[in-house]
């Protein structure tokens, strides 16, 4: 047997999924019962490591015995991998929000997905635990240190700052309001779809954008406007036209989007996106309150946690934290497309760096600028004292 298919032939390493109902003081809705999903992957004496993403990520991080699907974070989480479940004990929660118990939960703060973190960790284990949160569950992460400083070893930060900006708050605001229109018309699954095929142009970058996608219609080999051999096909998203109504342009990009926006609306409740989307933009921590040993990532085309306001949260953080820049076409969803780069930031922020497993690839160096590559880049690491 090769080693390969000897490692195939390995058992998963022990899970534990389930569900407790702890009462929870909300910041604006009162004390009250809620269930909490959450799943425990690792040998219980393994360091204890919490691991978070963005708002359509979920308790699921790595396949189990009776469930061999992969967990949300694919090439960062896994054995051997940045995240291994065979020398940590990694465990995720669904966020609270939306639908609950026959219940509405909203508005709903990070600071409270913090209290039902807590509570998990509570039933599960009483030790420090390390976290590593991207996207919204970086600023979780972030609300869950500035409440429970004690209960935190190590943090690890991805794409999330101490707060949002004004601009990414706009263009959440009109996801919310496209979601709002599809339901009062009766359209949920269309008013959803459009707002996450708006929250891709964000989650992406203008590079990647022009690299990937024709600026010509689709049909006729490219064929330009007024020169015939235009596909013809029905526009779903946006109901700009009236329903069915069959039209001559249609751009590559468009078929993207309309594919992530139901793919997105298929798993998704109208009532719990507006929720988490809400979160987000009432996120606020104090960037004193992070821990000592804190690593922020940022990426240099992010649009929604720009590398400035990073900047920010390390320079305020009074030394606590360092900053790690990547160079990636990727934008904001760089934390999911590039892990080599991502893996080797946790791993530095987690003291792993001699741990076995893929490193950071080509242009990666760990505490240093690093060189351009083909592919995505370290372009620099502060120690927490730099500025906007």
């Amino acid at each position: 047997m090769t080693s390969s298919s000897a490692a195939l032939a390995r058992p998963a390493p022990p899970s534990s999924p389930g569900t407790i109902r702890p009462r929870i003081s909300f910041d604006h809705l009162g004390r009250r019962r809620t269930p909490v999903f959450f799943e425990a992957h690792g040998p219980a004496h393994a360091p204890l490591t919490v691991v978070l993403g963005g708002i359509s990520a979920g308790r699921r991080l790595a396949p189990t015995a009776s469930d061999p699907r992969p967990g949300w974070w694919p090439g960062v989480v896994g054995r051997g991998l940045a995240l291994d479940p065979e020398r940590r004990r990694l465990v995720g929660i669904d966020f609270l929000g939306g639908p609950s118990g026959g219940g509405l939960l909203r508005p709903v703060t990070t600071h409270d997905q913090a209290r039902a973190l807590a509570a998990v960790l509570d039933a599960l284990d009483d030790r420090p635990a390390d976290l590593v949160g991207a996207s919204y569950g970086g600023m979780v992460a972030l609300a869950f240190a500035e409440l429970f400083p004690d209960r935190v070893s190590r943090l690890v930060v991805l794409c999330a700052a101490h707060r949002t900006h004004p601009m990414a708050t706009a263009l959440r605001s009109l996801q919310r309001a496209a979601v709002g229109l599809g339901v009062r018309a009766g359209r949920d699954a269309e008013g959803l779809a459009l707002a996450r095929a708006l929250a891709m142009t964000t989650y992406r970058s203008a590079r990647e954008f022009e690299g990937r996608f024709s600026a010509w219609p689709l049909g006729g080999g490219g064929a330009r406007p007024g020169r015939g051999g235009l596909e013809r096909v029905p526009r779903r998203l946006g109901g700009v036209l009236p329903r069915g109504r069959r039209v001559a342009q249609r751009f590559p990009v468009e078929n993207y989007l309309e594919a992530r926006g139901f793919a997105f609306a298929r798993d998704f409740d109208p009532e719990r996106f507006l929720a988490l989307s809400e979160s987000i933009d009432l996120h606020r921590t104090r960037p004193a309150s992070v821990p000592a040993c804190t690593r922020l990532v940022s990426v240099d085309s992010d649009a929604l946690a720009p590398p400035w306001l990073v900047a920010r949260l390390a320079a305020k953080s009074g030394g606590r934290a360092s900053h790690a820049t990547l160079s990636s076409r990727f934008g904001h969803d760089a934390f999911l497309k590039e892990a080599a780069l991502v893996s080797a930031q946790v791993r530095a922020g987690l003291g792993d760096e001699d741990a076995p497993g893929p490193r950071g690839g080509p242009g990666f160096a760990a505490g240093r600028p690093a060189g351009r590559s083909a592919g995505a880049t370290a372009v620099g690491v502060a120690d927490g004292r730099a500025g906007r």
